[in-house]
């Protein structure tokens, strides 16, 4: 996905914005049968599509689904605590998204990510209908329902070996807001006259980074937050808007092989 991106990926970042691919680091690569690139923006790239379809022959792609709402809610709550210069409420982010009844567009970074990415049906349908039995489609409810099931028939799948089924596996991503303590904001934005300072002083970038993102790391751990209770109305308003992706998440085998979906 390298390049100009194709659609804004926050509100903070319009479309036509740079996206600059990381450099890699391998030095913890054992020969490792398969390599992970896990991104919530491929699967809704045209550009990403075309170069796993033509250049990337041996790439699986699995691709997990959500009910559109929670997905919708989880993304501005994603933004909340990783993006230093987003400060908008989820009423707010509501509120922009119905004064656009709830359409997205691919010029308004503000609420793309809430309008937009929460529509999956014909992505996956495209990446489905692209790429066949290289693709795997996941609902959410299924690693919710049984874990270790579904991670073992992608494990399969993929050629590997599953686990063990009193398997533990860990809970990650957990939600949560920025910090607001004076401290955490001092960490994520020092005043300019120290970051001018440590330029002068450490010239090299990379030095720089080495020192001062174990430091200042602690600054971006995001706070445990519960998520603000959506109103009955708004509720309604939002299952409409969102109908035909939940019609497609509730009778996935109507739209997808069955062959390609795991669901426990």
């Amino acid at each position: 996905m390298a390049g100009a991106a194709e659609f804004p990926t926050a509100p903070i970042h319009p479309r036509g914005t740079a996206i600059i691919a990381p450099e890699p680091t391998f030095h913890k690569y054992a020969e490792e049968p398969w390599i992970l690139d896990k991104s919530a923006f491929h699967v809704y790239s045209e550009r990403a599509l075309a170069a796993v379809r033509d250049q990337m022959p041996e790439a699986r792609i699995i691709i997990t689904l959500r009910n559109p709402i929670d997905l919708m809610l989880s993304m501005h709550q994603e933004h909340s605590k990783r993006l230093v210069d987003y400060n908008v409420s989820q009423a707010d982010m509501l509120e922009l998204a119905a004064a656009r009844n709830f359409q997205p567009s691919a010029d308004d970074p503000q609420t793309w990510s809430f309008l937009a990415f929460p529509r999956l049906k014909h992505p996956t349908i495209k990446w489905a209908e692209s790429l066949g039995d290289r693709v795997r489609i996941v609902p959410l409810s299924s690693i919710k329902n049984d874990p270790v099931a579904t991670l073992n028939d992608i494990l399969t799948w993929l050629d590997l070996e599953p686990l063990p089924g009193d398997t533990k596996l860990p809970r990650q991503n957990e939600g949560g807001d920025m910090n607001p303590s004076s401290w955490a904001k001092f960490l994520r934005q020092p005043p300019k006259f120290i970051i001018t300072l440590t330029k002068i002083l450490l010239p090299s970038q990379r030095l720089r980074k080495a020192i001062f993102d174990p430091l200042r790391r602690p600054g971006f751990k995001a706070k445990a937050a519960s998520r603000p209770t959506l109103s009955d109305e708004l509720r309604i308003d939002l299952e409409a808007a969102f109908a035909e992706e939940i019609e497609f998440l509730a009778d996935l085998e109507s739209h997808i092989d069955s062959e390609l979906i795991i669901s426990h």
